[in-house]
């Protein structure tokens, strides 16, 4: 059965094809342009979304290798600190320390080397106060000023002073203070034993002292300072030494020996390395950063007056703890709600709770506990109480890697040592300002013994030093790592981006001329068509 074509239908068919052709031709001419065979999500639409998800993953790791070139300079530079440039200054002041350890210098030699030893102190204060794009890279996470500020401290020779010094009050609070400013040592030598606030000799009076800024070369009778009513004892039961502008409050039942100031020749002896009490004000760093050290800070939100509670563990973000209901803690048995969240509040998790009376209770939190003393506050805690843990904030950290954080900075006081809230902030031999200061005071009170101290003090300074030096270098080669991995991750990324997104241009230019060869095969063969007529046929 014969069909009849007409002349519509025959058009409308060629113009199609063509079309269909030509818009084939032209999409691969556009993906010929942008060499990309993705154009339009409609191209294809599952790669479109692996493209995406893709230069996510490029955008993010750019990013991390952002941050670990940052965490690199950063470690860098506190390596060269660590490892060189801080030991070189300690071992000039090592040689110097060896220098005025023998006994063939006087005097005023030792007092040529106190200002070396100066300048020194001021060379390692300086390199603790270094900064990486303006942030002090030894101050914790108080980066935005400098780790260390120059200040005074107190050492002696006398041992009861010195523990008392080292390990402040029963409390652990700090022993003394200091107020006002000296550029030299003050030597402050006691002529009379007793208490602070009764000498031996005249139990009314404390005892005498006298100081000296020039290495006992000339003494100055020393005073104390008196409240309105002429005591000498304030209402915290301390006393106030007064020293060529500086004022000393220490306990006023601190105990002191009676130097011998004349030998048998009637000769003054001078300050002397174990005579009497004998104290030192000189230099030291103190810390202005922030620290790791226990406890955990806590802040009470709407709590009730007199509720304390303190956080015991190791806290990676902040905790906020929320009582649901009141809380008996004086009944035992007494059921109770609460809840924590670790994300500021978005999303909480729930429990029950059961107090054991008493007052107080523990809680346990992710990374540790959290106890109450609601025993000031008629022992109940009321509902809606929120007590948020805040963990150590020195740590300033870099995502180097998905999930994965470095901190890049130190706490100074635990390489450094320095004062550190009234005490000295590493024990011993490892107070590296400690040390100095202490030599410098030695020096400028012509110790001969202090400097024979201070040269074994330097060593284990030094150990100290190059402990966190070790630490820091372990961090380079842990950042070095993460950036191999990065760069192998980005190139993956990248190929894995081109196989899905890029086109083959061999492939395309094949194809190209087979679109080509076909549209104009298309519209030769329709022209030759339209043109047939019936006259073709009489």
């Amino acid at each position: 059965m014969a069909i009849r074509v007409t002349q519509k239908t025959m058009y409308n068919d060629m113009v199609g094809q063509m079309q269909k052709n030509l818009a084939g031709y032209m999409e691969s001419v556009q993906q010929g342009s942008t060499q990309k065979k993705i154009n339009r999500p409609s191209d294809d639409p599952a790669g479109t979304y692996r493209v995406l998800t893709t230069r996510v993953d490029l955008t993010n790791t750019a990013q991390y290798q952002e941050n670990v070139d940052t965490a690199k300079g950063w470690l860098n530079l506190e390596d060269s600190v660590l490892s060189t440039r801080v030991p070189v200054v300690i071992r000039d002041l090592i040689e110097l320390a060896s220098q005025a350890s023998t006994g063939t210098y006087d005097a005023s030699q030792r007092k040529i080397m106190a200002d070396q030893a100066r300048q020194h102190f001021g060379s390692l204060l300086e390199l603790a106060n270094t900064e990486f794009e303006g942030k002090s890279i030894f101050a914790g996470h108080r980066y935005d000023h400098n780790a260390f500020e120059e200040g005074l401290a107190l050492s002696s020779w006398d041992e009861d002073w010195d523990k008392a010094i080292r390990e402040g009050d029963k409390d652990g609070k700090p022993l003394y203070k200091l107020e006002g400013a000296s550029s030299e040592t003050v030597i402050i030598q006691f002529t009379e034993e007793g208490t602070l606030e009764s000498s031996a000799a005249n139990p009314d009076k404390p005892p005498k002292f006298r100081w000296s800024i020039d290495g006992g070369d000339t003494w100055q009778e020393g005073s104390y300072e008196q409240d309105a009513h002429g005591n000498f004892v304030d209402a915290d039961g301390n006393m106030k030494i007064a020293a060529n502008g500086v004022i000393l409050t220490v306990p006023a039942t601190m105990n002191v020996k009676a130097a011998e100031t004349v030998n048998p020749e009637g000769e003054d002896k001078g300050p002397g390395a174990r005579n009497g009490t004998l104290l030192y004000i000189r230099p030291t760093a103190i810390y202005q950063g922030d620290d790791k050290d226990p406890p955990v800070d806590v802040t009470l939100m709407g709590a009730p007056k007199d509720l304390t509670a303190t956080a015991t563990g190791d806290f990676g973000k902040n905790v906020l703890v929320r009582m649901d209901s009141d809380a008996d803690l004086n009944t035992a048995g007494s059921e109770f709600t609460w809840s924590y969240s670790t994300d500021g509040g978005a999303n909480w998790v729930t429990a029950k709770g059961q107090a054991s009376g008493g007052g107080t209770m523990r809680l346990p939190v992710p990374g540790g506990y959290v106890d109450f003393d609601a025993t000031g506050a008629g022992g109940t805690i009321t509902a809606g109480s929120q007590i948020m843990i805040h963990p150590s904030r020195a740590d300033l950290d870099y995502e180097i890697m998905k999930d994965t954080y470095l901190s890049v900075n130190s706490v100074g006081k635990d390489i450094f040592g320095g004062y550190y809230e009234g005490k000295p902030a590493l024990d011993g031999d490892n107070n590296l300002f400690e040390v100095v200061g202490a030599f410098i005071g030695y020096l400028e009170g012509n110790n001969q013994e202090g400097a024979q101290k201070t040269l074994a003090a330097l060593k284990e300074a030094e150990k100290q030093v190059l402990s966190a030096a070790t630490a820091v270098g372990g961090k380079e080669n842990r950042v070095q790592t993460a950036a191999d991995v990065l760069s192998f991750q980005k190139l993956d990324q990248q190929e894995r981006l081109s196989y899905v997104e890029d086109i083959d241009l061999t492939e395309l230019l094949t194809k190209l001329t087979r679109q080509q060869l076909t549209y104009q095969t298309v519209l030769q063969s329709s022209s030759m068509i339209m043109k047939l007529s019936l006259a073709n046929y009489v």
